[in-house]
């Protein structure tokens, strides 16, 4: 299908041979997990568990308190050791539920399939079993799903776009569930085209996934659904951001999300391929989403790997599956190395949007030098900002120029970082004067 060119963007050097074709594997179970309550956008969910607590695998252990939140459950069954306050990888300080795993337990217990009746499921019972599950955008918005599938009334959707980009340099694990669980994904799309009757289903995939795309084809051509969802398979330029939610929509679709304005008010949803394989496995297996599968990568960790991993194992634990940490290992990031956060040490663990874990030498990250004007920022910007100009009212502190100069539409591509020649870490102090206009209330 024909697509849209995206304005600006940038080609990094990609480094997805690493673990492109390293099938799946399922990460051991640690002695203990830490889940914080607080791994997606809006209030941190709600403790529903106190020390000393039994759980099994899928209980609620934190509960949404209000729209723009997300349930928590356990992966595992355990004891809950308490609840204690941790930092987040962003820093901001977060309520985290420790279980002490008992691991024969955990491996006895087994998912119970579901019969779903998808001729006649509503978008009320769509989205609650979003809500249920806990689902939120795995691709690293982590916007609860559950919302996103519930436009205001007076909203039209007639296009879903299956967000199968991944357009981080490093980052496979999208395109392995792709590979591996072509159908469940599939599946997960009909769902949610039974329940909003989309005139459009779009699967938006880069090039660079020929594997990928090759199953997808096959899948599509082997579908049976008593709802047909019409599914349109783009094959999409290898150019960095793709995967933005924006700039998917205007290149699958032409059609251009306004400044300040949602998805939803060009009559699109977009979601990640893992969100879609969550949702197939809620639906199909009764099971919330509890793990997910994570890329760790880099030159600094000997076996990379795509592993699936129970949501709150140490990072420490994941790094010791591969190998452990290179001597030569000066950074950790938490994400894609354009989009991703870096990591002050290693006391942290997997999150729903935790797609990748990347060790990094020094030769990635060199030192920052002073800003020359050259404008080449501006150039790759995909949404026409000013990044060198917001990052410089960062630093100074005004944050109030910084939002009139449209700070907000900024969705943190990181475009603008990988084009300084300076090292300049643009993407940083935007997101440090973003925080800052929440935070004052700007």
């Amino acid at each position: 299908m024909a697509t849209t060119r995206i304005r600006g963007g940038v080609h990094p050097r990609y480094y997805k041979g690493l673990s492109a074709d390293l099938p799946i594997e399922r990460a051991g179970l640690p002695k203990r997990l830490e889940i914080p309550l607080s791994q997606h956008l809006g209030l941190p969910a709600n403790p529903v568990v106190s020390k000393g607590d039994l759980v099994q695998p899928g209980d609620l252990i934190a509960e949404a308190p209000k729209l723009i939140s997300a349930n928590v459950h356990s992966p595992v069954a355990g004891k809950v050791r308490g609840i204690v306050q941790k930092p987040l990888p962003g820093g901001r300080m977060c309520d985290y539920v420790e279980i002490q795993v008992d691991e024969e337990a955990t491996e006895a217990h087994e998912w119970q399939p579901q019969e779903v009746e998808i001729d006649t499921i509503t978008p009320e019972a769509l989205a609650k079993l979003f809500r249920d599950a806990g689902i939120v955008g795995m691709g690293g918005a982590t916007f609860p799903t559950d919302v996103k599938f519930s436009p205001p009334p007076n909203v039209t959707l007639d296009v879903f776009i299956l967000n199968a980009a991944e357009c981080e340099p490093y980052l496979t694990c999208d395109n392995r569930i792709m590979i591996e669980h072509t159908k469940e994904v599939l599946r997960g799309i009909e769902l949610a085209h039974a329940a909003l009757r989309f005139d459009r289903v779009i699967i938006g995939v880069e090039k660079n996934k020929p594997e990928a795309i090759k199953a997808l084809r096959k899948a599509i051509d082997e579908f049976v659904s008593p709802v047909a969802p019409p599914f349109e398979l783009h094959e999409l330029d290898v150019l960095y951001p793709q995967g933005a939610e924006k700039v998917l929509i205007q290149t699958t679709t032409g059609r251009t999300v306004p400044a300040g304005k949602l998805p939803f008010d060009v009559g699109a949803i977009a979601a990640n391929v893992q969100t879609m394989f969550a949702l197939y496995e809620a639906a199909y297996l009764g099971k919330p989403l509890v793990d997910r599968v994570v890329t760790v990568s880099g030159a600094g960790i000997p076996q990379p790997r795509n592993v699936r991993a129970a949501i709150g194992t140490p990072v420490t634990a994941l790094a010791e599956m591969c190998g452990g940490i290179q001597e030569t290992t000066t950074k950790v990031v938490a994400g894609g190395p354009m989009t991703g956060t870096a990591l002050p040490s290693l006391d942290y663990s997997v999150t729903k949007g935790f797609s990748g874990l990347l060790f990094f030498t020094n030769a990635e990250y060199p030192d920052e030098s002073p800003c020359i004007h050259c404008g080449s920022c501006v150039d790759v910007c995909p949404m026409r900002l000013m990044p060198l100009k917001l990052a410089a009212y960062a630093k100074a502190e005004k944050f109030e120029e910084a939002k009139a100069t449209n700070l907000m539409d900024c969705f943190e591509c990181g475009s603008c970082a990988w084009a300084c020649p300076s090292n300049i870490k643009i993407v940083s102090w935007i997101k440090y004067a973003k925080n800052s206009v929440r935070v004052k209330g700007i």
